[in-house]
């Protein structure tokens, strides 16, 4: 593990936007029992709440990037702390005083998306390729239903067959 030191700037984003919420927070765990991320790997959200009570941040850790924001947290918190808006800071943190490195992976998501419009970095033109076999309309004017499939099942092989079991639903 390493070190981890208090940054009153990192302090100061991340009281702003949690809030006196923050201070609620009793390191119950129900919140890392509940994150998705356990079942890959260990992912301890309370220890990172922990760490912005106390204003520390460890910048070397990862995790705080690995968060998908999908609120499982925040559903199980007896206490109501906004742990999404608290990971949200800290993350800006970081990345508005350069007081540690994006990750590489992140970074290259952003330039994919700014400069073709998808995180991985394929010509839109390709967006479709998914649904040629299937019969699937293209909008039009009027259309009732329309599925949107996203980057991810759009370009992404191991992903796509989700695109299409949906489309075929």
């Amino acid at each position: 593990m390493t070190a981890v030191a208090p940054y009153k700037e990192v302090s100061d984003i991340i009281k702003e936007e949690g809030g006196d919420i923050l201070k609620l927070c009793y390191q119950c765990g129900l919140c890392t029992g509940a994150c998705p991320w356990n079942l890959v790997r260990s992912f301890i959200v309370r220890r990172i709440m922990h760490q912005a009570q106390l204003g520390l941040v460890d910048f070397e850790d990862e995790d705080m990037w690995l968060c998908a924001t999908c609120r499982a947290c925040v559903e199980r918190c007896p206490r109501g702390v906004e742990i999404i808006d608290i990971m949200r800071a800290m993350r800006r943190a970081i990345a508005e005083f350069s007081v540690a490195k994006v990750p590489d992976s992140l970074r290259i998501a952003i330039k994919n998306i700014s400069g073709v419009g998808n995180p991985s970095g394929e010509p839109p033109e390709n967006r479709a390729d998914w649904a040629k076999d299937l019969g699937v309309k293209t909008y039009t004017k009027g259309t009732e239903i329309l599925y949107f499939s996203c980057c991810v099942p759009a370009y992404d092989p191991q992903v796509t067959r989700v695109a299409q079991a949906t489309a075929n639903v």
